[in-house]
């Protein structure tokens, strides 16, 4: 239920977000536009991660292991309740001191470490009241590698660049079912967090948030929720040597209203109509309306459509950003080879990225055992972030001693994204189930100003197949995943382009007794992820750093719960 995006860049600091996978209940990925409900960011998907309440981690639980590259990590958890049951708690503590990831060319030089420590208490009143509070501190100290190199070659030179994370954030909620159906629920939650990276980075930040949520059922047509929420961020991002915003320190606001009527048009026809208005600093008030129609063509089979908005919102870091990047070197008539200085310039009347999103789909349910999902869309994207025209300037006395290239970031791209999903879900027996899925991408429409900036290097393919099998023999489990991503060309970016590449990933988990198991892991144990970067030239070649990637990793791992 909180919001993890940071407010300074409209993304997630997933380094900050420590949060043990044995507390995890599900994770939803809900994929398409999803704003009405989510608000503004929420363009392309929402990764939707539920912990489990206290009530289901009463006893204690610990975990160690380690490898290649995971390194070695220990995690234990504490839960229990009051006389009554009516109060449950758990308290956990986790730490890892990882490994190096491998480059294309060389040593990542990124080993990291981190700490985390939370604890939550969900409380359960007459009435159907629940309540929970709950508290999680994160601390992360990692290197990222700075590395020249050219292809085939051995790295030129060398250094680390230090990274380290804080995060303490606290979240409480309280939900009451009332009568007739109803329910209320309101939740609050801060955060305090800071990231620094040497050159790079230094932020800090502290953000509050509270929302409510009313739903009730009008009559047998008509079931509305309604709420709003409410948003202040207050941060100092000072200048590093290679990026500075014009103002170091804001304090901003930001406020939402939503509401949902899900409608029964017939016994198998259900219209779904929602609104979400996000008010933000930078844009003002934006509208992100959405329709979903579904149709019940049997007990079975489920055909749905729909249309909606969304939008990126500009970050506090995209408004007065001066980010500047060492180029080549450039000829200059009459004063020789000068070094070319390049300076990214935002200022403050960018508006929002906008998605008009056109989505069918059929759900089929042909077997107790055998299920399929597809579906098609189209996505029109407009009000893309380009360069625009450069301005081009001798600097550094006289005579020059570089080349000032100043590009400013407007709002003047445009493209079409259209694709198709498929996925199945076969538990072809008891003891055994396979998932297959399949995404098709096709970008098409592009206006000029985005063919000139945009990567476009979305793979055309991806597949993959995942199985879970339970063989009656010493309860052990064998779980397999099979990837496929296809090639990632980009005609006016060669630099982004990629190969296409396979992995696979296995993992061994054998129980001697209900309370102990043991579990070998293999990632990417073909060595495929790494392929995607075998003759190709990358940007990171140039730019003196290089992109890493996944090798091939073997993990142990021993959990007891007691």
């Amino acid at each position: 239920g909180r919001n993890v995006f940071n407010p300074g860049f409209s993304g997630v600091v997933w380094e900050q977000l420590q949060i043990p996978l044995e507390d995890i209940e599900r994770i939803e990925v809900v994929r398409g536009p999803g704003a009405s409900v989510w608000g503004s960011n929420a363009v392309n998907g929402v990764i939707n991660i539920i912990t489990r309440s206290a009530a289901a981690t009463v006893g204690g639980q610990a975990i160690v292991g380690g490898g290649n590259l995971e390194g070695k990590y220990g995690r234990a958890r504490w839960g229990g309740s009051n006389q009554d049951r009516d109060i449950y708690y758990r308290i956990y503590g986790a730490a890892q001191n990882a490994s190096s990831q491998r480059a294309p060319y060389g040593p990542g030089d990124d080993n990291w470490n981190n700490r985390a420590a939370g604890f939550r208490v969900d409380g359960y009143g007459s009435g159907g009241v629940h309540w929970d509070v709950s508290t999680d501190y994160t601390e992360v100290k990692s290197e990222s590698g700075t590395i020249y190199v050219a292809p085939g070659s051995n790295p030129a030179t060398s250094g680390r660049v230090p990274e380290n994370h804080r995060n303490l954030s606290v979240r409480a909620r309280i939900e009451q079912k009332l009568d007739d159906g109803a329910s209320l629920q309101a939740q609050a939650s801060a955060s305090s967090s800071a990231f620094q990276i040497a050159g790079f980075s230094n932020d800090r930040r502290s953000t509050a948030e509270a929302g409510v949520q009313y739903r009730r059922p009008f009559g047998e047509m008509h079931d509305v929720v309604i709420g709003g929420e409410y948003r202040i961020s207050s941060d100092t991002i000072l200048p590093t040597a290679l990026m500075r915003l014009d103002d170091t320190s804001r304090r901003l606001s930001y406020y939402s209203a939503f509401v949902q009527d899900e409608i029964l048009l017939a016994d198998t026809l259900h219209l779904t109509l929602g609104l979400r208005l996000d008010h933000s600093p930078f844009t003002g008030w934006e509208s992100q309306p959405t329709a979903r129609l579904s149709w019940n063509l049997s007990p079975s089979q489920t055909l749905w459509g729909s249309a909606s908005k969304a939008v990126r919102a500009p970050s506090r870091g995209e408004i007065g950003l001066n980010l500047t990047l060492p180029g080549a070197l450039q000829a200059v008539p009459g004063l020789g080879t000068l070094p070319v200085l390049t300076t990214l310039r935002t200022g403050t009347d960018f508006h929002s990225e906008n998605l008009q999103a056109l989505e069918v789909g059929m759900r089929s349910q042909w077997l107790p055992s055998l299920s399929s999902d597809v579906s098609v869309f189209s996505h029109h994207y407009t009000d893309l972030r380009v360069g625009g025209a450069p301005v081009v300037a001798l600097a550094g006395g006289f005579p020059p001693s570089y080349v000032d290239l100043m590009v400013p970031i407007i709002n003047g791209g445009a493209l079409t994204l259209n694709g198709l999903e498929l996925s199945t879900d076969w538990r072809a027996r008891k003891d055994l189930r396979l998932q297959l899925s399949y995404a098709f991408n096709d970008v098409g429409h592009v206006n000029a100003a985005t063919a000139a900036a945009a990567n476009l290097v979305l793979p055309r393919t991806i597949a993959s197949l995942r199985g879970a099998w339970t063989p009656p023999v010493a309860n052990t489990s064998v779980d397999l995943w099979l990837r496929y991503t296809g090639t990632r060309n980009s005609p006016t970016q060669p630099l982004a382009a990629r190969n296409s590449y396979a992995s696979v990933d296995l993992r061994l988990g054998w129980k001697p007794r209900k309370d102990l198991e043991f579990s070998i892991v293999g990632q990417n144990l073909n060595n495929g992820s790494c392929r995607a970067f075998t003759g190709v030239q990358i940007a990171g070649d140039i730019n003196g750093t290089i992109a890493s990637c996944i090798p091939r990793i073997v993990a142990l791992q021993s959990r007891l719960d007691f």
